[in-house]
């Protein structure tokens, strides 16, 4: 089984996730240099990261959602409208509303969200959540610490995706396989990692990283800006982080 060499590190989508939960707390140098206040959240656009869609996902009658912070956008609402999750899916834990890692629906149409180790599913009890490694006993160890994204095919497997590597539940547990040889129609940049994913009913699955998005449809390394693949999506949802 391969390893991906980020297992054992939290993301910096998970520090700034943790930063905004405790607002208050002393400030947060991320690894990469870039500083951020106390209380900034995915929803302030104070860091860079924090600009991007976090989770996307399909939904039953084919149109999708995406989240960025605490907010939601679906491609059947008003252009550039958006709801606080909160009060979109009233279920989800308090920590959760503050924004999570992944997001899924399931063929019924039950919403998963992702946040951490932890997982909530709409039709749970209010504020429910469980461990990723409880709810997905083939994910990888380090996958069960929390993904980058994660989506659900149309015969219903679910896939998760951290860092350059990727798991669907109907392989071999704690079977990964690179991105770049799961999905040889990536971008290169978008092989080592990407913030948000999802698939469509037709089977083309859909990258989100920064301002950019790949289509497996579009063909190989083919690369469309946020704005003109999802011009209903608000504005600043669209800019590049």
């Amino acid at each position: 089984m391969r390893k991906p060499a980020d297992r054992s590190a939290l993301s910096r989508r998970q520090m700034l996730s943790r930063a905004a939960a405790v607002g208050g707390a002393a400030t947060i140098v991320l690894s990469t240099g870039v500083t951020s206040a106390p209380g900034a959240s995915a929803a302030t656009g104070n860091v860079g990261e924090a600009l991007e869609i976090t989770a996307a996902y399909t939904l039953p009658n084919s149109e999708h959602g995406f989240i960025r912070g605490t907010e939601v956008h679906h491609t059947d609402w008003a252009a550039g409208t958006t709801r606080k999750l909160a009060v979109q899916f009233p279920t989800l834990p308090k920590g959760f509303a503050h924004g999570v890692d992944a997001a899924y629906v399931l063929p019924n149409g039950v919403h998963g969200f992702i946040k951490g180790g932890e997982v909530h599913h709409t039709d749970w009890a209010a504020g429910a959540s469980r461990k990723l490694a409880d709810r997905f006993p083939t994910l990888p160890k380090g996958f069960a610490h929390g993904v980058d994204a994660a989506y659900v095919l149309p015969n219903g497997v679910h896939g998760f995706i951290k860092g350059g590597e990727v798991h669907h539940t109907d392989w071999a547990a704690g079977t990964t396989r690179k991105l770049a040889d799961r999905f040889p129609t990536l971008p290169t940049h978008f092989a080592g990692g990407i913030s948000a994913a999802h698939v469509r009913p037709d089977w083309a699955y859909v990258f989100i990283k920064g301002g950019e998005v790949h289509r497996t449809d579009l063909g190989k390394k083919v690369i469309r800006k946020t704005a003109d693949e999802l011009p209903e999506l608000p504005e600043p949802w669209k800019s590049e982080a």
